[in-house]
């Protein structure tokens, strides 16, 4: 039987990229992509439904692009090498034009480093690393980071033939939190807690292998990189709920009135609930209402006292 190469059963895509035969009757399966295809079929997105919950409701040019990347990095997404998630796009509530998702093409640091050495290996380059950098705050550089408290930097050099690619990776700028309702306080994510100078390290490699592989990892993100995409999609949901307590609070004390329409001089009518407590607490009573509109009927003109009253006793 002969040793499959990472590329089989896939189409190849562009003028560098390798040749890929078809898939031989023994190893193709149900969901394997096949040489002839142009996309994925109902059966392929079924089973990319299970591994990235949301991916059937996903517009079908998006599901050809993403067909496009599996081709061209040679990675299977139904082995979870690669994978396409779906994000809420929060634009989308305020200008109709905008898509309701934005969806973004991961793969894990072992995806990138194997389409990045094949690129090179294509043009007939090597692939290699300098030492990793590690930085404090005060931008101190460290060939080891033994520190308990997380680096401030990350810096790591790929090497492409001749060619340098240098990618510095900040705490600041990749280090995902994440909001506990048991703590009421914002957070770091449990593996960033568990590994902060590690995870921080696969950023900036990333970031280096997808300089020196352009043509191949442009468009593409490992998972760390996205994770504090996520971050901000929750603190994006406290901010929306903050943000409507706060108005929601500010009518109230105003009496009816929005105070940021206040400020902009065109002043919202309160809703019909909050206007009908606010006229029970102006208005006079009902019942004293009517009493007060009635008409007041006229006084009387006093009788004439009779003659025989006037006259003195004889």
């Amino acid at each position: 039987m002969t040793k499959r190469q990472p590329n089989d059963g896939v189409r190849a895509a562009g003028p560098d990229a390798e040749k890929a035969p078809a898939a031989s009757s023994e190893a193709s399966t149900a969901v394997a992509l096949r040489a002839d295809q142009e996309e994925f079929d109902h059966k392929q997105i079924g089973a990319l439904s299970l591994i990235s919950p949301g991916l059937a409701n996903a517009p079908r040019a998006q599901l050809a692009v993403f067909f496009h990347y599996c081709v061209r990095t040679g990675l299977d997404p139904f082995a979870r090498q690669i994978y396409m998630i779906g994000r809420k796009n929060w634009k989308a509530a305020e200008d109709p034009d905008e898509p309701k998702y934005i969806w973004t093409i991961q793969t894990g640091i072992d995806g990138f480093r194997a389409t990045a050495h094949k690129a090179a290996k294509r043009a007939g380059e090597s692939l290699s690393y300098e030492d990793t950098v590690y930085y404090d705050g005060e931008g101190k550089a460290y060939d080891v980071w033994l520190a308990r408290v997380p680096p401030a930097a990350v810096k790591v050099t790929v090497l492409r033939g001749a060619a340098r690619f240098p990618f510095i990776a900040k705490w600041d700028e990749f280090a995902p939190t994440y909001y506990d309702k048991k703590q009421g306080e914002y957070v770091l994510a449990a593996m960033w807690r568990q590994m902060p100078s590690h995870m921080l390290r696969k950023c900036a490699e990333a970031g280096g292998l997808r300089m020196a592989a352009p043509h191949d990892l442009a468009g593409i993100y490992v998972d760390e990189e996205m994770e504090q995409a996520d971050a901000d999609a929750v603190l994006r949901v406290g901010e929306i709920a903050t943000q409507r307590l706060r108005e929601a609070a500010a009518v109230e004390q105003d009496g009816g009135v929005d105070r940021e329409s206040e400020k902009s001089g065109e002043a919202k009518p309160a809703s019909k609930k909050r206007a009908r407590s606010a006229a029970k607490k102006t208005d006079p009573a009902p019942e004293q209402s009517k009493v007060d509109e009635a008409p007041v009927a006229p006084k009387r003109a006093p009788r004439k006292r009779a003659a025989s009253a006037r006259r003195p006793a004889a």
